[in-house]
């Protein structure tokens, strides 16, 4: 869908930070699905997996979008923004980890 007016606010590359948070938070959601399912694996095994799932998601939008709608088009820098947000995601749960880890050893 093409928008033929402008909000009044300007913020450079805001879609950016955008797709940041939105695969940020994406990535925290599928961590926490995978480790609550019955059948749970190790740590890692769920950390990779929502992050493998949410590039994955990313990676397949950019191209549809590049294939399909004529209004958008596929960028190299939205897959970085996406990568940056589920890196940052898996950093932080790690860092959790850790500090939990830690915590139970007082």
């Amino acid at each position: 869908m093409k928008v033929q007016t402008s909000i009044g606010i300007s913020v450079n590359n805001i879609d950016k930070i955008a797709h940041f948070g939105i695969y940020f938070i994406f990535t925290l959601v599928w961590f926490g699905y995978l480790s609550g399912m019955k059948f749970k694996k190790s740590f890692k095994n769920n950390c990779l997996k929502a992050s493998f799932l949410a590039f994955f998601v990313g990676v397949s939008i950019e191209i549809l979008q590049q294939l399909i709608t004529k209004e958008r088009s596929a960028e190299v820098y939205d897959v970085l923004a996406n990568s940056l947000g589920i890196l940052i995601a898996v950093i932080m749960l790690y860092q959790i980890k850790k500090y939990k880890e830690l915590k139970s050893v007082k």
